[in-house]
């Protein structure tokens, strides 16, 4: 009797935990979509249910690309607070969160042909009901509904990441940091490399245009003994402060170079003219 007891517990335990993960929606066309892949949820827009975890997994034939999105959301204040989303694959579209009719939307801002995949939920602790990951549906259309909210990739890894092919990334990249402070790449670190090209533009080949107003040297003198520093170079506060581009940072290095140039240039014109005239003075007969 007691085994008959503990095989109820168990079998009644395993259709609990079986519960929380939830095969929701499988998806094929074979074809190209018009506007995009609007999957109509039964979640309801409330605040304070459903700590969802979506899994989109397949395969977008018309990229040739692994499909392996994890979507995590809450809704807090009526709004999709802090949504994020993240890819184990190579496919990385648009994906928003939207509130249609009191129903959450999950829409794929993405029109590649012959696509399939499947959606997975786990939901646990949060009031959810089994009915809500049940009836979920597709539609080829425009993103429906209010609150759309853009989802954020954030993938992050930790230890030491090789990449043997090509890496193409369209958003931000952050390697030991998450402030990108507006760059497209930013390293909290050391950078090694064989080689980097940086394309800087104006080059300061204009130094040597005949209507460029090249500094005296006794200007330059005046600016370096009032600031400290060479005119057009930034201080070291500045570059303490902001650090420094490089490709701009050698086209001022350059300009700099080809303005001692012609100042060496001059300078020898001056110092063959003066030898004329002492010769010519040495020679000068008695």
């Amino acid at each position: 009797m007691k085994r008959f007891y503990i095989l109820i517990y168990l079998t009644i335990l395993c259709m609990v935990a079986k519960a929380q993960s939830y095969d929701v929606l499988n998806y094929n066309f074979n074809g190209t979509p018009d506007h995009g892949v609007n999957i109509r949820t039964n979640l309801p827009f409330l605040s304070g249910v459903q700590m969802v975890t979506l899994k989109i997994d397949g395969y977008s034939y018309g990229t040739a690309e692994v499909i392996s999105l994890n979507v995590v959301w809450y809704i807090y204040n009526d709004v999709f607070y802090s949504p994020s989303i993240s890819s184990a694959g190579s496919y990385t579209p648009e994906v928003y969160l939207t509130n249609n009719n009191g129903l959450v939307n999950v829409f794929i801002n993405d029109r590649n042909y012959y696509q399939r995949f499947k959606v997975t939920a786990f939901a646990q602790g949060m009031f959810e009901q089994s009915s809500w990951f049940q009836g979920w549906t597709t539609a080829d259309e425009p993103m429906q509904g209010t609150h759309a909210r853009k989802i954020e990739y954030k993938n992050k890894f930790q230890g030491t990441v090789i990449n043997s092919g090509n890496l193409h990334n369209y958003g931000d990249v952050g390697i030991g940091t998450a402030n990108m402070l507006g760059y497209k790449l930013a390293v909290n670190g050391k950078i090694r490399a064989q080689e980097i090209k940086v394309e800087a533009s104006p080059w300061p080949d204009y130094v040597f245009s005949k209507d460029y107003s090249l500094p005296t040297l006794q200007e330059t003198e005046k600016h370096i003994k009032d600031k400290g520093y060479l005119p057009g170079i930034p201080s070291a506060e500045e570059v303490k402060t902001n650090g420094i581009d490089i490709g701009e940072m050698n086209a001022k290095l350059l300009q700099k170079i080809e303005e001692l140039t012609l100042h060496l240039i001059e300078m020898k014109k001056e110092n063959l003219q003066m030898r004329k005239e002492i010769n010519a003075i040495k020679n000068k007969p008695k």
